[in-house]
């Protein structure tokens, strides 16, 4: 079964926010062993909307659409739907109340125009929206399901937890998911590791591909679920190959694995005098889920000590080294890290590099 999802949005196409709905959903499917063969993106427009939908069930057997299911005069994505699966559409009583629950419990005055959000195409199932106004819903129609989904990506997990999980599972069951393995490896360059990867690999037909995505050089080997026993040695053996400069394996993140380490922890000082911005740039959207009740800062230069339970130091000793350590109770451990970027034109590498291997270092050694 493949895939494609299709945004909605002059928002969108001008650039005043990032798809990221496409993503979420993409990872979401990859994790049952689904491939999305196509993302596609357009605005508030009806041809080109029409077009978008058919182009999208040309390339796939699961589509999912997002945005345009609003209450205003741009959101017409359950009209295009509906005309393209040649139904007509009809009012749901249920998800005007819906409406009017959701709005009079918050203040808000019921507006006729909020109408629009109930209208759906004949046959097709209402889906709930506990974070929203606008229900989804999914058809069939030309061979093709379709789940239409809101924007907000709040608001589509929750139609995901609530509806779209169970029912993936019950239709993917029977299915020989495609799997991907993964090596994030760091300190040796692209075509070096690739190199080593198609030496393992050269007697062997798989899928495989490679990604840099700074400081790391990922490696994907796919295969389906039904190959895994006989790709068992082909993954150790790679995995030996690739040993002496994998970080992670499979996905894994570290800044979201070192994230998980903070749970517990109820005051944290973090000084870094030397990534720039990097450093928080990687642990900031991870650490808003676990430090909205904690005491958390963070200083560019030493200041008077902080009574915090955690202490943690990015400190230079050169141009091409650091000191990254890590206090906490009572313990307290340091290591010099030493960039492998050395030419004047690579210092913003070198700022990404000690970022990283500040993560690392404190991830394996918070205990």
């Amino acid at each position: 079964m493949k895939a494609a999802i299709f945004g909605i949005g002059t928002e969108l196409t001008d650039g005043q926010i990032v798809n990221k709905n496409a993503s979420w959903i993409s990872k979401k499917l990859k994790q049952r062993g689904l491939t999305t063969n196509a993302h596609l993106v357009v605005p508030d427009e009806r041809k080109l909307m029409r077009e978008g939908l058919e182009f999208c069930a040309s390339k796939a057997d699961l589509l999912f659409i997002t945005g345009g299911l609003g209450p205003t005069s741009d959101d017409f994505t359950r009209d295009i739907v509906t005309e393209w699966a040649g139904v007509p559409l009809k009012f749901d009583e249920a998800s005007w109340q819906h409406v009017n629950d959701r709005l009079t419990s918050r203040g808000y005055v019921v507006k006729e125009i909020q109408k629009q959000q109930c209208y759906f195409p004949e046959g097709s199932k209402v889906l709930k929206n506990m974070q929203g106004t606008a229900n989804a819903f999914y058809l069939e129609a030309h061979g093709k399901k379709v789940f239409v989904l809101p924007g907000p990506p709040r608001e589509i997990e929750s139609v995901w937890d609530d509806y779209i999980a169970d029912w993936l599972n019950e239709h993917t069951k029977h299915l020989d998911p495609f799997v991907t393995r993964m090596w994030d490896t760091m300190g040796v360059g692209e075509s070096d590791v690739a190199v080593i990867v198609e030496d393992v690999l050269k007697n062997v037909t798989v899928e495989k591909g490679y990604r840099v995505h700074l400081p790391y050089v990922e490696v994907k080997l796919s295969y389906f679920k039904s190959q895994e026993k006989e790709m068992e040695e082909v993954v150790n053996n790679l995995t030996e190959a690739l040993q002496f400069c994998t970080i992670t394996r499979d996905a894994e993140d570290v800044a979201e694995v070192f994230a998980q380490k903070l749970k517990e922890i109820n005051s944290i000082c973090l000084i870094d005098e030397v990534t720039g911005q990097f450093l928080m740039n990687r642990l900031m959207p991870v650490l808003r889920d676990y430090m909205t009740d904690k005491s958390w800062s963070f200083s560019k230069s030493r200041t008077v000590k902080s009574p915090a339970d955690l202490h943690l130091h990015v400190l230079p000793k050169d141009e091409h080294s650091c000191e990254v350590s890590l206090e906490f109770r009572g313990r307290k451990i340091k290591d010099l890290i030493t960039s492998p970027y050395k030419t004047a034109n690579m210092r913003e590498r070198r700022h990404q590099y000690f970022a990283e291997m500040a993560l690392i270092f404190w991830m394996k050694n918070l205990n």
